[in-house]
């Protein structure tokens, strides 16, 4: 069997994104933090403005509520009914401003899509932990900081960890354990190498889990990117089938191997890189 990353960490292989060049260049590394420090200021003003509009509602709420139990406590009552038409005329103008204000502030600020695949782990952990509790299931975790986001959509990404996940746990036994590992990897084709079409050379977000126990009825094989027959693809379990065709949908590989000394089996997704920055815009709601 093919000796994985896994089972042979390797140092990080990524250690500069932007080229040097000259401060004034647009593509420099000086000029891009600039641009960075700028965006990053703008939605700092951005941020203390929309904390500065939710102080000043909350202040009008108690405001509201004052007015409210304050009704038919003056004695005249045409100054009552005038006094409280007057405020809660001037209160719903305030009201209508800040909302207003606050809308236009979020439909206007962009925030930065980051941290999203170990977001969607740690989510597809949360979903499953009665069934790892019942069998006293132990994680571990070791995240790459700062990983960049990939091409897969969301719920896709979701999918394929969430159905690796109850497949791990279906093998797993009792007090074994589980671990989901992230790296940036970067495949570059090797002389003479034969590797599926869509596993490109390029960037891809890597994440690894590795589990103990297998099913030892399947034969041990090397990567599914070696394209294997159609009789050595029925060994898969029709689980793993059907998340190595969505991996592949994505553009992704999928690899699978199994350490029979050590009784473990090893899952390796690999997602290529979002090469832009991906932005989104916050809900009104």
């Amino acid at each position: 069997m093919k000796n994985n990353s896994i089972f042979n960490p390797q140092n990080d292989l990524f250690h500069s994104i932007f080229p040097q060049s000259d401060k004034g260049d647009p593509g420099s590394l000086e000029f891009k933090k600039l641009m960075m420090a700028n965006e990053l200021h703008g939605s700092f003003k951005s941020s203390l403005l929309i904390e500065l509009i939710q102080r000043i509602d909350h202040s009008l709420e108690s405001i509201k509520y004052f007015t409210q139990i304050s009704r038919g406590k003056f004695n005249d009552k045409t100054f009552d009914d005038h006094f409280h038409h007057i405020l809660n005329e001037e209160i719903g103008k305030v009201d209508l401003l800040l909302s207003s204000v606050l809308n236009y502030l979020k439909v206007n600020s962009t925030e930065t899509k980051i941290n999203t695949v170990h977001a969607l782990i740690e989510n597809v952990l949360k979903n499953n932990q009665t069934q790892m509790s019942e069998k006293k299931i132990r994680v571990f975790k070791n995240f790459k900081e700062d990983l960049p986001e990939t091409i897969t959509p969301d719920e896709h990404l979701k999918y394929i960890l969430d159905s690796t996940l109850k497949y791990a746990i279906r093998w797993i036994p009792v007090n074994g354990g589980v671990g989901f590992m992230t790296r940036l990897f970067i495949h570059q084709k090797q002389h003479g190498e034969v590797s599926a079409p869509s596993f490109a050379e390029g960037k891809y977000i890597e994440i690894s889990v590795l589990f103990d126990g297998y099913r030892k009825t399947i034969e041990q094989f090397g990567p599914i990117i070696k394209d294997p027959s159609p009789e050595k693809k029925e060994t898969l379990d029709f689980e793993l089938r059907l998340i190595d065709e969505m991996v592949k949908k994505n553009q992704g590989v999928m690899e699978f191997g199994i350490d029979g000394q050590k009784g473990r089996t090893l899952i390796t997704l690999r997602f290529p890189v979002e090469r832009r920055k991906v932005v989104y815009y916050p809900s009104v709601n």
